[in-house]
């Protein structure tokens, strides 16, 4: 037998593995990233960009944009533009609100808000980068992010931004310039970075005090007018003159503070500004545009706390309103006021009785119906006082009328006799027609008697028929109002409507003291002496002669007055106390970031590019040596 050979089997073929790295190749590697990253470092960003200046508050963002080719005598005309820094959902509806989109909603109460911003901090990216985003979009920027990836994630499904209606410029070549609080903390500042360089692709940022930006707005403003009194005064010394002004009384100090043509330069550079927001209130002393950082204090106080004490407080008294946020800020903003005789007002407030005090209002409630949006009105009480006190004096004035005219009725008839006597010595000689004149009445005696006695009836029917038409007519009077009284009566039954009394001038109280509430710590006024003790004594009496008020809660009635005097007692006597308003307080830091930014090699010296960023992060960076000396210390020498 033959044997048989088993058959001959093929060796599997080998599977192709992946090759491991050599060292040669991770040098290759490293070698070509880093030339890859030299070469990029060649690559620069024009420093002429397209500016975006955005101030970012927790109510609102005020935004506006500065093309290349705009003119240096058409920067003022620039203004400011508003959103509310927030989005929105309507109920049972997944489309989302973003910014000015929210205000054409009716009735904000039924919407659920998001706001970016907690304390004053950026503690949500993804709200912060949709509103943000939403402000390019309104400025004709296109938004070309550079992560793609996380711009295409939240986006959904790779849906890119959409294009403006008239693009003006892309976000890869623009300025960014942020105003942000103090002592933003590294994590939040860098998480800011990644949203403008990588999701939102901007080409250079530019980060600054808002405060800071205050300040120079203030100093240009004083800085602009004493070379225009300069110019007018021919070389008299503006010191001299201010010293040699007078004022009478303290309403005078008060209109002088308060006017722009006697707020004069000091030059000492120097402004105290206080920032009272949404979220916080700083106090910022600054020199020459650049913040004292060891002077700086805060108050968690803003205009929302005080929303808040204005809905708890209604809540406890009247109307459940813990849900309605957007309505009883509406009414804080219409009603509240800041007393300077607080404790007299809450004395005067125990005695009275609710509705007659002259500080008590009604706030009407919108029904969403007819109307979007409160309204003030008198309470009942009070409006009844005010009209009997109104027709009081109606009616000393009509008695003043009668008694003119009786006077006037009185000596035309003393100047009767006069005239009759002298008529009767021009007739003496006319005996003639005397005697006919007493035949004629012998005779018809009886028939003139009768003419007589009918003319007097007809006199006195016509005297009694016009004192009844005034009567009457007074009568109609009454009646109308009597039915306007009950017609408003009827509409504010109809209407639900708050009652507010003192609620209007103790929740602003808050800012002055919040050990009323339970905080531990000193009011705006105690922050400020506090804040100017820590700076150099040779600066102190600069401060106080220059402090700023910016803010929301700025433009409360009263608030000024307030602060003057709350610092006027605690300053030394020797230093001059001067409280500056601006006009729209709101805007004053957006406007002084305007003007800060029209100074030559503003881009290059304040910003920092993309590039720069990703080398300087790469590098191993923190924040504090990224951003540090641009924010602070630069403001010295521009």
């Amino acid at each position: 037998m033959g044997s048989s050979k088993p058959p001959i089997k093929k060796a599997p073929a080998k599977k192709a593995s992946k090759s491991k790295p050599t060292s040669s190749k991770l040098k290759a590697n490293a070698n070509l990233s880093s030339s890859s990253l030299q070469e990029n470092t060649h690559i620069r960003i024009p420093s002429n960009l397209p500016l975006c200046i955005i101030d970012n508050g927790g109510w609102e963002v005020k935004y506006g944009l500065f093309p290349t080719s705009i003119a240096d005598g058409q920067v003022d005309t620039v203004q400011p533009s508003k959103m509310p820094n927030a989005t929105a959902r309507p109920p049972h509806q997944l489309t989302l609100l973003t910014g000015d989109e929210i205000l054409r909603m009716k009735n904000l109460g039924q919407l659920s808000f998001q706001h970016p911003l907690e304390r004053g901090m950026v503690v949500d990216g993804y709200t912060q980068w949709m509103v943000w985003s939403r402000v390019l979009n309104l400025l004709g920027v296109t938004v070309l992010p550079t992560n793609l990836a996380v711009a295409n994630a939240k986006l959904g499904g790779g849906k890119r931004p959409s294009l403006p209606s008239k693009t003006i410029t892309t976000s890869n070549n623009l300025t960014f310039m942020l105003l942000e609080p103090p002592f933003v903390p590294s994590v939040i500042s860098d998480g800011i970075d990644k949203i403008l360089f990588r999701e939102l692709g901007v080409g250079r940022v530019v980060k600054l005090l808002g405060a800071c930006m205050a300040a120079v707005r203030y100093l240009e403003e004083g800085r602009r007018f004493t070379k225009e009194e300069t110019k007018k005064d021919e070389g008299v010394d503006i010191v001299k003159k201010a010293a040699a002004t007078v004022v009478s009384s303290a309403d005078d100090m008060k209109q002088v503070h308060n006017s722009r043509e006697t707020w004069i330069n000091d030059g000492t550079r120097c402004c105290c500004v206080v920032d009272s927001g949404y979220s916080f209130t700083h106090v910022v002393p600054t020199q020459s545009g650049a913040a004292v950082e060891s002077a700086i204090r805060r108050l968690d106080i803003g205009g929302k706390m005080l929303t808040n004490l204005l809905k708890e407080a209604v809540t406890y008294r009247q109307w459940n309103m813990m849900d309605e946020y957007h309505i009883v800020n509406d009414a804080k903003e219409q009603l509240c006021f800041v007393s300077d005789r607080f404790d007299e007002e809450m004395k005067y407030a125990r005695t009275t009785r609710r509705g007659l005090r002259w500080f008590d209002r009604e706030f009407l409630l919108p029904d969403f119906v007819n109307t979007f949006k409160g309204s003030v009105q008198l309470p009942m009480p009070l409006q009844r006082m005010r009209e009997l006190e109104e027709e009081k004096k109606q009616e000393l004035v009509r008695e003043k009328e009668e008694l003119d005219r009786t006077e006037s009725r009185d000596g035309i008839s003393d100047n009767l006799p006069s005239c009759e006597e002298d008529f009767n010595q021009e007739n003496e000689n006319d005996e003639s027609k005397e005697k006919k004149t007493k035949r004629r009445k012998i005779k018809r005696g009886d028939d003139v008697a009768t003419e007589d006695d009918d003319q007097d009836d007809e006199d006195d029917s016509n005297d009694e028929s016009d004192e009844e038409t005034e009567q009457q007519r007074l009568q109609r009077l009454k009646q109308m109002r009597e039915l306007e009284r009950k017609r408003r009566e009827a509409e504010s039954r109809e209407r639900q409507a708050l009652a507010l009394s003192v609620e209007r001038f103790a929740i602003p109280e808050v800012l002055f003291r919040p050990s009323d509430i339970g905080l531990d710590c000193g009011g705006i006024a105690d922050a400020i002496v506090e804040s100017i003790n820590a700076c150099d004594a040779t600066l102190r009496a600069a401060m106080y002669h220059n402090v700023l008020l910016v803010g929301g809660n700025a433009k409360i009635p009263g608030f000024r007055d307030r602060v003057e005097v709350e610092l006027r007692r605690l300053a030394p006597v020797n230093y001059v106390v001067r409280v500056f308003l601006p006009d729209d307080p709101v805007v004053y830091a957006w406007q002084g970031a305007k003007q800060f930014s029209r100074q030559p090699g503003f881009q290059e010296r304040f910003g920092i590019d993309r590039i720069d960023w990703e080398t300087m992060k790469k590098a191993g960076k923190d924040q504090k040596q990224i951003w540090g000396d641009r924010i602070h210390n630069n403001l010295n020498n521009s």
